[in-house]
């Protein structure tokens, strides 16, 4: 089985579905809390859209490391949003491009300056750091949509809101 050519169908698939919660995302909901422990819809959304921008680091690079990591500003409002997920699944896309079996292989490293915080596959690492990681995050938007009667789109088959 060619994992290098699966990931990149399964990222699309999932970002194809992400970019529905995004464009009901208003602006309304990205200053609500529904708990006092829960981000905001802002803080949700924009740590979302800066999931995608993983992808290069993890399939480029040997490392990433937060003390040194440059990411585009996060986006003020629901529209700005939605362009902003379309350029970071652009540039997500490029890199899979260059994926290979060999390279789902080789170590990657996550760390903050002198902490390492984990070694995996970069397989692995694409898998749980961007595909179940978006799928999370994406879920927990979708309650946000859901507490705000915002209609909460379909993932995998119809929603109360939305039929396949």
């Amino acid at each position: 089985m060619n994992l290098s050519k699966l990931l990149p169908g399964e990222f699309e698939h999932e970002m194809k579905t992400t970019t529905k919660f995004f464009s009901a995302i208003s602006d309304d909901i990205l200053s609500f809390r529904p708990h006092e422990k829960s981000m905001s819809g802002n803080a949700l959304a924009n740590h979302l859209l800066g999931i995608p921008l993983l992808v290069p680091h993890i399939i480029e690079k040997p490392a990433l490391d937060w003390s040194t990591a440059k990411f585009p500003e996060n986006p003020k409002n629901a529209a700005e949003m939605v362009t902003a997920l379309e350029t970071n699944t652009a540039i997500a896309r490029k890199a899979f491009k260059m994926l290979t079996n060999e390279i789902l292989e080789q170590p990657w490293t996550m760390k903050n300056g002198e902490t390492t915080y984990f070694t995996l596959p970069k397989g692995v690492a694409l898998r749980n750091l961007v595909l179940n990681h978006i799928i999370h995050h994406r879920a927990q938007l979708g309650v946000y949509l859901r507490l705000n009667n915002i209609p909460v789109p379909s993932s995998y088959g119809g929603s109360a809101d939305e039929a396949m």
